[in-house]
């Protein structure tokens, strides 16, 4: 199974657009092949760190079903993910701005030394499949028709993203809404 997922892949692998902004907020750990879930799926699923305000209560008049306080979504078109709010979402106060930087600047640590050295994250911490170990309790997101989506890998971001907050980051999907939920829960 790890040679088959790719670490730190680029961002217009994992979208179908990007801006400035993309490239300032969403950075794609690893790409997991669907087929790993799924036998019959073709494509990847990516893996995004993100790094929110939970304290900018501005930023909720960005928030949908899928996207709100520990929970980020996409819609996948053409195997990229679309993300499924205004980037308004991840809008940020100045309290908060160093604890950006600080997630971003550790996480590019890993990627370019990953891509400088190949050395990598110990990998055997990513899940594959089978059912989540949650850290704070059962969060299993609903598709839009009610369904449970199905869970397709969790990682603790610590190991490649030394940063002031350890999360673990649970991934969902629904095949038939082409919606991809990331959700997060802290220690």
């Amino acid at each position: 199974m790890p040679n088959q997922l790719i670490l730190f892949p680029k961002l217009e692998d994992a979208f179908n657009k990007i801006t400035d902004r993309h490239s300032e907020i969403f950075m794609p750990v690893v790409s997991i092949p669907k087929s790993l879930i799924n036998e019959n799926w073709e494509g990847f699923f990516h893996v995004i760190q993100f790094n929110e305000d939970p304290y900018n209560g501005e930023t909720v008049k960005y928030f949908t079903e899928y996207c709100n306080d520990t929970m980020i979504s996409f819609t996948i078109t053409n195997g990229k993910y679309d993300f499924d709010t205004d980037l308004g979402y991840f809008d940020v106060t100045d309290d908060w701005k160093k604890y950006q930087i600080e997630t971003k600047e550790k996480f590019e640590d890993s990627k370019n030394e990953f891509l400088n050295t190949g050395k990598q994250f110990n990998i055997a911490n990513i899940k594959i499949g089978g059912e989540p170990e949650w850290w704070q309790g059962d969060a299993t997101p609903n598709d839009p028709s009610g369904n449970k989506m199905i869970f397709v890998t969790e990682i603790e971001t610590y190991p490649f993203c030394e940063d002031s907050c350890d999360k673990k980051i649970y991934v969902f999907y629904s095949h038939e809404h082409n919606l991809i939920v990331h959700l997060y829960q802290i220690t």
